[in-house]
């Protein structure tokens, strides 16, 4: 490479082959670079060191990403771009984000100049990745130009010689995390694979790729979403598909080798450690990949040297495993242990316990520390155990369920609170996150969300009304219905969560209850925030039509008293 921070294709590719495709359209190797050059101008006006990127399009984030590199310039990936997000940086934002600085690269001319604070190096910290870590709280993972390109160049070794090189790559999972951001963008950059720009956040999305050989870089979470449905046609030829994440269900895993035609490749590894293992699902034993090297501590928890890492140092994991002649077995996580009134409860083991049972298809468990601490359990039931809730009631079933486990599990590790949902919360990286099972069990819990259409200040969600129960508790005896103070209550705190509202509610207005909300109506609600005025409104519909909608003001924030008042 003339250019360090350049992918090699970026620098000898024929100006004519194709790069990426964004929305079906080609982009050439040399609309790719005359951007790049607009974004580097771009960022060196900024003159600042750090930069928070942003955009759900993968074509613009590795333009900016790409661009930082060759200035010398840090990018911080955000995973959102909330106002919370916003409100933790005090770094100017680019990328198609709300509030950010540099919306675009189009009005940009002249030569391209780089940041002058540093020059472009292979072992810069290029960017900064975001892990909660155990206590929550957020860790700067950096990462250079040499480690990601050195990954690009180990995963085209073991998966990529027997791909064509007309090959595309398509992802279900974000690019502004580690697994996406290798194996998406990274990884067929640096080999020539033309990479499809936008995500596909549904497995029936597939069906409309076109008739050309690709790879599927996905989660669990959306692949058993591909297992269920009914009827799955594409006419795309899925060459590999590869998973991680989280751990990929054999059934899963049969359901859709069968369906994409494809054997499916499951990947370990993490933010800090990029990949590490890899095993043909399902089935399969782990084996590292070459070069890296695996030993176990005294608890039976994985160390990993890796050339991946940024010295020869052991890394040690949570992740507890055996080894034997044929490979590497995963048990689980080592730190998933509660402090319950004074006795450690395992809570991987308790999950385990609870799968063993006919009745439950998934489970996740979390501690809650209130007025006492406890366990309490988010629950997937099947078919039997949806038919045995029925018959006994929440309450009953509840005692029912922790009659069951105490055969087998100490009266302290047996949960005390109980939520059964169509599905667990998975985020964009197929995880369940602690935190959002706790949040399950809040007093005035939300309703699991999912976003099906966003712009600058218009947001779709689908709201899970089944899996909020406490919401029609004791509101309706005869007939479950979703009250209007509620209905109001979701719309203003979703439009904070996802709005840059300031100032308090103040008014409501044209509100109207048009049609009653039952739990198993699949509803979306719909959020328009206008600025200028300070006003959210809201609708919620079905396909029955408009239930609810209506307006809310909220204050200008109340200026601070000056000196002299």
């Amino acid at each position: 490479m003339n250019d360090l921070s350049l992918p090699l294709p970026l620098s000898s590719a024929p100006p004519d082959a194709i790069a990426f495709y964004r929305n079906t359209v080609p982009v050439s190797y040399a609309a790719l670079r005359a951007d790049l050059a607009a974004a580097r101008r771009a960022l060196a006006r900024l003159e600042a060191p750090e930069v928070v990127l942003y955009d759900a399009d993968a074509y613009a984030f590795l333009v900016w990403l790409i661009a930082c590199w060759q200035n010398g310039q840090t990018a911080l990936l955000a995973v959102d771009d909330l106002p919370t997000a916003h409100a933790s940086f005090s770094l100017p934002w680019v990328g198609h984000c709300q509030g950010s600085v540099l919306p675009d690269w189009s009005d940009s001319e002249g030569e391209a100049a780089a940041f002058p604070g540093s020059p472009p190096q292979f072992d810069h910290p290029g960017l900064v990745l975001f892990t909660s870590g155990s206590s929550g709280t957020p860790n700067r993972v950096p990462k250079t130009p040499r480690q990601l390109y050195r990954e690009a160049e180990l995963l085209q070794q073991v998966y990529g010689n027997a791909l064509p090189q007309d090959t595309r790559f398509v992802g279900t999972v974000p690019h502004q995390h580690m697994f996406g951001l290798s194996f998406r963008l990274i990884w067929p950059l640096c080999a020539g694979y033309p990479i499809i720009s936008e995500p596909f956040r549904y497995p029936e999305e597939l069906g409309r790729l076109s008739a050309a050989p690709h790879v599927l870089i996905s989660s669990p979470a959306t692949l058993k979403r591909l297992a269920q449905l009914e009827t799955f046609v594409s006419p795309a030829s899925f060459l590999t598909a590869f998973s991680a994440g989280s751990p990929l269900h054999d059934s899963v895993a049969t359901t859709c080798a069968s369906r994409l035609a494809t054997q499916m490749i499951e990947i370990y590894g993490s933010t800090e450690t990029p990949t590490v293992m890899h095993r043909i699902a399902p089935g399969g034993i782990w084996r590292e990949l070459p070069d890296v090297t695996l030993a176990l501590d005294d608890h039976g928890c994985l160390k990993i040297r890796s050339p991946l890492l940024p010295d020869d140092d052991w890394f040690q994991t949570q992740d507890t495993a055996v080894c034997s002649d044929d490979g590497w077995k995963l048990i689980g996580r080592a730190d998933r242990v509660a402090k319950i009134e004074g006795h450690r409860v395992a809570l991987g083991a308790l999950e385990t316990a609870l799968l063993a049972l006919p009745e439950v298809t998934e489970a996740r468990t979390a501690p809650l520390y209130r007025e006492r601490d406890e366990i309490v359990a988010a629950v997937v039931l099947s078919d039997t155990g949806h038919a045995q809730l029925q018959a006994l009631g929440k309450t009953r079933f509840d005692r029912w369920l922790r009659q069951r486990l105490s055969a087998s599990l100490n009266r302290i590790a047996l949960p005390r609170r109980w939520r059964y949902l169509s599905a667990l919360p998975y985020n964009a990286m197929g995880k369940v996150a602690t935190a959002d099972i706790v949040r399950l069990f809040e007093r005035q819990t939300l309703p699991p969300v999912t976003v099906t259409a966003r712009a600058a200040h218009e947001m779709a969600l689908v709201l899970a009304l089944r899996d909020c129960p406490h919401a029609f508790d004791g509101h309706f005896p005869q007939m479950a219905i979703l009250p209007g103070v509620i209905q109001v209550d979701w719309a203003l705190r979703l439009a904070q969560r996802y709005f840059p509202i300031e100032g308090r509610f103040s008014d409501l207005r044209r509100l109207r209850f048009q049609r009653i909300l039952r739990p198993d109506d699949q509803v979306s609600l719909t959020l328009r925030f206008l600025p200028e005025k300070k006003e959210v409104h809201f609708a919620y519909t079905s396909a029955y039509g408009v239930h609810s909608q209506g307006r809310a003001s909220f204050d200008h924030p109340v200026a601070a008293p000056s000196a002299t008042s």
